[in-house]
């Protein structure tokens, strides 16, 4: 009887489990979509044919976007995983795709990209307030977003005016 019980509740939390991952890659997919249509409404000074975004730290919902994919246009999207101290990361990147990141990690990596073009996303809402470009806010419903328009208006790169009426609004940093 206690073996039956065992494998029960084994099989039980199996299901749990499971139901968690298909939440967090629904989650994922949806965090995907998002990053991808910032990317699709952004220009830069140089027009790259593909855009190459760098995901920095550790993420949460990163794994479908580590995927690329196509923005309008037929311009492609590389995405790789990157150091924090990666000297490449500048020149390398048009984007970068901050995952959990604490506030001192986010203030050195922002203080090295502020001599370039780059567009900033990340998955904590509270680096807005402290410079990041878009924040994403990531629940069971879909993905929100934040948005500096301070940080915007000081990256080098344009943003569709459509993409920034979407967002909720952050003061500057």
């Amino acid at each position: 009887m206690r073996a039956l019980v065992a494998l029960c509740a084994l099989w039980l939390a199996a299901g749990a489990a499971r139901a968690q991952e298909i939440v967090t890659d629904e989650k994922s997919q949806a965090v995907a979509k998002t990053v991808l249509g910032i990317l699709g409404y952004t220009r830069w000074p140089s027009a790259p044919q593909t855009v190459r975004l760098c995901v920095v730290g550790p993420t949460e919902y990163a794994d479908e976007l580590l995927k690329g994919g196509l923005l309008p246009g037929e311009r492609r999207v590389q995405v790789r995983r990157m150091r924090l101290d990666d000297a490449e990361l500048l020149s390398q990147c048009d984007g970068v795709y901050a995952g959990m990141l604490d506030d001192a990690a986010w203030r050195q990596l922002r203080a090295r990209l502020e001599s370039q073009p780059l567009l900033s996303i990340s998955e904590r809402q509270e680096l807005c307030p402290i410079g990041c470009m878009f924040c994403l806010d990531v629940r069971e419903g879909g993905v929100a977003f934040e948005t500096n328009l301070d940080s915007v208006a000081r990256s080098g790169v344009r943003v569709n005016p459509r993409v920034l009426q979407l967002a909720r609004r952050k003061g500057g940093a």
